[in-house]
Formats: C-alpha cells, structure tokens, sequence
C-alpha cells in the first residue's frame, strides 16, 4: 500500500468516526420526535409520519448540505490553485461532475419521499410549502 492511499484511509477512518461521535449529539437536540413527551397523546400513525419526514429533514439540511458545501469549496481551491495542470483540472472536474450527479440524486429522492410524505399527511398549504418546510 503505498503512502497516498493509507494517508487516504486514515483520513477516511477519522471521518467516519468523527461522524459517528458528532451525529448522535446532534440529534440529541434535533427535536425529531413530534410526540410522546408528558402530558402529550400517545403517538399515531400521523406521528410516525411526522418522525419519518423530521429525519427526512434533518438529514438533507444537517447532515449532507454542510459537508456538500465543504467538499464544493475544496474542489473550487482546488482548481483555482491548478489553472495550468492538465491532469489535476481533469481530476477536478470528474469529482466534480461525480458530486454533482450525487446530490442530484439526494434531493431526487428527497423530492420523492416528501411526494410520498405528502400523500399520507394532512396539509392544507399546498405541496410546495411542504416540500420547503
């Protein structure tokens, strides 16, 4: 294994656990379960579909969309820093286009399951207040 690509594991390893500590203290706090504290109802099925799109949420706002951006102005340093090196603004780009096909299928399937969320909800505002709440 050569030095790049155990320096490229190694940093895999500390994200992976940098997420797996950092996750669970966000969602501490995230508020995502709509019902059950005291003195509330018992929880429904509406509820379970509350909790279903309150996960939904927070995990295309909290979790993807931040290291999306991170990742956006690494690539942009990276081939501002480079104009003149072929094969790095190739490099580029393909992580580029890779990025931006990934989010396009996030937010597809984000757009898919609010549908789906919608159709079982009760909501009078309409469907595009829903998808943006």
């Amino acid at each position: 294994m050569s030095m790049r690509s155990s320096s490229f594991l190694a940093g895999g390893v500390w994200m992976a656990l940098g997420f797996i500590i950092v996750t669970p203290l966000l969602v501490s706090g995230a508020g995502l379960i709509p019902c059950g504290d005291k003195g509330e109802p018992a929880c429904g099925f509406e509820d379970l579909i509350k909790l279903a799109n309150n996960v939904v949420n927070f995990l295309i706002y909290k979790v993807v969309i931040p290291p999306t951006a991170l990742a956006f102005m690494v690539i942009g340093g990276n081939f501002a820093l480079n104009p003149n090196k072929e094969d790095v603004k190739t490099d580029t780009k393909k992580k580029l286009k890779d990025m931006m096909w990934g989010i396009f299928w996030i937010l597809a399937a984000f757009v898919l399951v609010k549908a789906f969320l919608f159709v079982f909800l009760n909501t009078d505002a309409g469907f595009t207040s829903f998808l943006l709440e």
